[in-house]
């Protein structure tokens, strides 16, 4: 049953991103669906925008899925430590509700509690982590706790005033949901004050250990392909992996992603984790650097 569940999650992730001529049925139908999505989508970045009391970075895409916000995030706290940065996020896949502060100046709970992309922003940089639903409750903490700005992880559509940094990532489905992968047209990078195109303003840096077999649970993970050619075993995005889901390679050296290593770590396995960084271009940092001194000025 498990394995038919992943079937089927990896047919409409094909579906969303990269089909082919047996999607396209699938499409047709749920066309009429994305037509009325679409005045709903524009709507939510029209919303009247809130004034934050401390100052807001925002870091986002225009599809569902990874384009890799959560390295730039990290990137962006590594860069801008001085400034006391704050990581506010859903903590999408977590076991808890409400607000939690998942790192002050230490780690306060496991994975399970604070959600994947939470727990991979909290080992790698130094920046407080806070998840809440409610985004405002997690700025408004951020703020009580003493930081000097937010980061907030996909945070595009929020209605807050903020420097709004956009992913733009093209892909093969045009749609928007549920026929597509895009949760807003590309028109909406209008909306953006920074659009982040890779080769332009930002690089990835890969490196990769020699292993057996690449696991993940990542959105779209046939992309890590590129870095690794062998065996591989994935599985859906932000999967609560179980060990004997692993059964068939816990003998064999594992290669791993930051985001998957939080929830499997401590399972006694051989692993090896992908490197990956971002390299922001000067341009780019320089808008962030700006933005913010110009707000502390002004007396945030």
């Amino acid at each position: 049953m498990r394995n038919l569940k992943h079937k089927i999650y990896s047919f409409f992730e094909e579906m969303l991103f990269n089909p082919s001529f047996f999607h396209y049925p699938f499409i047709a139908i749920l066309l009429p669906f994305s037509l009325l999505y679409y005045p709903f989508a524009l709507l939510k970045l029209k919303r009247k925008k809130k004034t934050p009391p401390i100052p807001v970075v925002s870091v986002g895409n225009i599809i569902i899925g990874g384009s890799g916000k959560t390295p730039v995030v990290i990137e962006i706290a590594k860069k801008f430590k001085d400034f006391k940065p704050a990581v506010v996020l859903r903590g999408y896949g977590r076991k808890t509700r409400g607000l939690l502060v998942v790192k002050d100046s230490k780690i306060n709970c496991d994975v399970h509690s604070s959600g994947d992309e939470a727990m991979e922003i909290a080992t790698n940089c130094d920046a407080v982590v806070i998840v809440s639903e409610k985004r405002e409750e997690g700025i408004l903490k951020a703020h009580e706790l003493g930081c000097g700005f937010v980061i907030l992880d996909d945070g595009f559509d929020k209605p807050f005033k903020k420097l709004n940094i956009v992913i733009d990532e093209k892909i093969k489905n045009p749609f928007l949901l549920p026929a597509g992968g895009y949760r807003y047209p590309r028109s909406a990078l209008k909306y953006a004050d920074v659009v982040l195109k890779e080769g332009e303003n930002f690089k990835r840096r890969v490196k990769i250990p020699e292993g057996d077999v690449l696991v993940s649970a990542i959105s779209k993970p046939r992309r890590l392909l590129k870095y690794f050619k062998g065996e591989y075993l994935f599985f859906p995005d932000h999967y609560d992996y179980k060990i004997e889901d692993l059964a068939c390679v816990k003998d064999k050296k594992i290669i791993t992603t930051k985001k998957d290593f939080v929830k499997l770590k401590d399972f006694g396995l051989n692993l090896g984790v992908m490197e990956l960084q971002i390299e922001l271009n000067e341009e780019v940092l320089e808008k962030i650097e700006n933005y913010l001194i110009k707000l502390q000025q002004k007396g945030y």
